[in-house]
């Protein structure tokens, strides 16, 4: 659920649709995080939680020519609010695999994580109410690096980390490091799981070089907006939010 190829179904479940099944398993998942948050904040109040902390100079992602490209990308059709939840997914993915010390290819991850809400840009071809907006995105993305150059390989564990990323849960033993972590970065900013295992320091710096502002309408967490069945639909239909007024979207990116 959530790969390229998984996006390309045809027929009733096409366009990032959800099956009986997968609705199961989504929720699932979501109940996976909210158990492992419970665990932490057990810990935490027992003070077995040692938080985790970095230098955010040091969790740069490499200067590297896929990491220009897929940022210039992002750059280009992306808003404000956009861009500094992708930085801030990138910066709470890196601290949390700090904080289980893995390995981490900082290159696919800081290009999957400044493109995974490439679905939601000012320039898209599809709105989210035709096509799941993620399966729009890990398109796009995928045409756009193959199209500079750079390796199918490195190009599909990309697209496939931002396809995942709305899992709620990913597995980093079927779908590697990068991808876990993008999917723990983006929960973490939306829904703060995963914070009590970083120090408030590190957190107080990361949000002030990437202040968090109007991130309800900045990511379209609006009911009825999504296609239906989709992950996002499902997500929201979950929250039980309600719908926040649609604001314009931004002709020009302010700098960062």
């Amino acid at each position: 659920m959530g790969s390229v190829e998984w996006g390309r179904r045809k027929g009733a479940f096409s366009k990032g649709r959800l099956t009986r099944f997968e609705k199961v398993k989504l929720l699932m998942n979501m109940g996976r995080m909210t158990v492992l948050e419970a665990f932490d904040a057990v810990r935490e109040k027992s003070g077995l939680i040692n938080a985790y902390g970095a230098d955010l100079d040091g969790l740069q992602p490499p200067d590297t020519r896929l990491v220009r490209d897929a940022f210039d990308l992002a750059d280009d059709v992306q808003g404000l609010e956009l861009m500094r939840h992708s930085w801030r997914t990138y910066y709470w993915a890196m601290l949390l695999g700090g904080y289980r010390r893995l390995d981490i290819d900082r290159e696919i991850l800081f290009a999957a994580a400044i493109l995974h809400d490439l679905g939601l840009a000012r320039d898209r071809t599809s709105e989210p109410r035709q096509c799941c907006f993620v399966v729009h995105g890990a398109e796009r993305c995928k045409a756009h690096l193959v199209g500079k150059g750079h390796d199918r390989a490195r190009v599909r564990k990309i697209a496939d980390a931002i396809g995942l990323h709305l899992n709620a849960y990913v597995s980093e033993r079927i779908h590697g490091v990068e991808a876990h972590l993008l999917s723990r970065g983006a929960m973490c900013d939306v829904f703060d799981m995963g914070k009590k295992r970083l120090s408030g320091k590190v957190l107080r710096q990361v949000h002030a070089e990437h202040p968090k502002g109007d991130l309800v309408n900045g990511l379209e967490i609006w009911p009825g907006h999504h296609l239906r069945d989709t992950r996002a639909d499902f997500l929201i239909g979950l929250g039980g939010k309600r719908k926040a007024r649609p604001q314009p979207r931004l002709l020009t990116q302010p700098g960062e």
